[in-house]
């Protein structure tokens, strides 16, 4: 069942009201019921704004929004139902935890036992219980999120809303709210819109996601999805894939800078664009151990780093650099500036012609 189902959306800024360069226009945006949905894009690309159109925070000139089939355009935006969280986390500072998140229901005219019992089970959920009688400025950062969510469930939105809350937590704590909203979207069945920039919160969040640039959907699918096919270089590299050559494809074979790949499963030729290596699809070898060794080519290593089980290297190939991720192998020891091979596996590469770039 469909959820939030957004159709012809068009958003014109006047001069006086514009903080960038182009105005929002939503062909159509489809979300499922109790999805977990990102939106995401580089800085001013619309996310934040799309959001607070959804929330009814910004009036639109042309186009449907519906909620459960319903219309939605003309209802105001606390009578939605729909909880929104920001960055900042915006609670009183006059009153408790408590006190913050009754705030709502207090609003409702929810009588005082049902009160109680609310934000006892929403503390619970958002492990705050004790937390009651604190007040904001005795609060971590994390701890503050924690009251800004309360405060959204106990109202038991139909949607919820989050506009990069997290990212003003250091990392430790934004892998612990990470984990935390993936446990209330399972326990609520809720159905959650979450802007951000971070790639790796989309990873480790969304079910599906839209990723954003100057105020249009440049692609949709899952993470895993979008990464394995970016349908631009714009969306590979959002999605972490740094390593894009430009070329021409002649007789199969990619050519740049005197570098040739071979490109088999490509059916045009004599076609010019960018190749795309994910890196982890590119190996780092000794040159000692790479006899009679196909689909390789030779490089210089310019810097490696450990992370977590796995090595990242940096190679230069003719003045352009690659980076390559590999398990890390304590039998075999790489130094700074030394000539390796690299070889790739030609299912990690993805050619994308200037012809399909420009359509992007």
């Amino acid at each position: 069942m469909t959820k939030l189902y957004l159709k012809d959306i068009k958003k014109t800024y006047s001069k006086y009201e514009k903080t960038s360069n182009f105005d929002l226009n939503i062909d159509e945006l489809k979300i499922e019921d109790r999805d977990f949905f990102g939106i995401v894009g580089g800085s001013g690309c619309g996310k934040t704004s799309l959001l607070k159109i959804i929330a009814g925070l910004i009036d639109i000139e042309h186009g449907e929004i519906y909620m459960n089939q319903n219309i939605v355009n003309e209802i105001l935006p606390q009578r939605r139902n729909i909880g929104m969280i920001f960055q900042e986390n915006l609670l009183f500072p006059h009153m408790n935890v408590y006190e913050n998140i009754s705030f709502g229901l207090k609003i409702k005219k929810v009588g005082k036992k049902e009160i109680s019992k609310l934000i006892y089970d929403v503390l619970q959920s958002v492990g705050l219980k004790g937390f009651e009688k604190r007040y904001p400025n005795e609060l971590s950062g994390g701890q503050k999120q924690r009251v800004s969510l309360a405060r959204a469930l106990v109202l038991k939105p139909e949607l919820l809303l989050m506009d990069e809350p997290f990212s003003a937590l250091d990392p430790e704590l934004r892998k612990e709210m990470r984990n935390l909203i993936l446990k209330i979207h399972k326990e609520y069945n809720m159905t959650i819109v979450f802007v951000t920039h971070d790639i790796e919160e989309a990873f480790n969040l969304f079910d599906n996601m839209i990723i954003m640039k100057e105020g249009r959907i440049v692609q949709k699918g899952s993470p895993m999805q979008i990464y394995e096919n970016p349908i631009s270089t714009h969306v590979a590299r959002f999605m972490g894939i740094n390593n894009i050559l430009y070329g021409n494809i002649k007789n199969k074979i990619f050519i740049t800078n005197d570098l040739k790949i071979n490109l088999n499963r490509y059916n045009k030729d004599n076609v010019s664009g960018n190749l795309l290596l994910k890196p982890e699809c590119l190996k780092v070898l000794k040159i000692s151990n790479c006899y009679d060794m196909v689909n390789v080519f030779e490089g210089t290593i310019r810097e490696f780093s450990f992370r977590q089980g796995f090595i990242v290297f940096k190679i230069d190939i003719n003045f352009m650099e690659l980076e390559t991720i590999q398990v890390y192998d304590s039998n075999v020891e790489f130094k700074f500036d030394e000539r390796v091979f690299v070889q790739y596996d030609e299912k990690g590469l993805l050619f994308i012609a200037d012809e399909e770039e420009i359509q992007c």
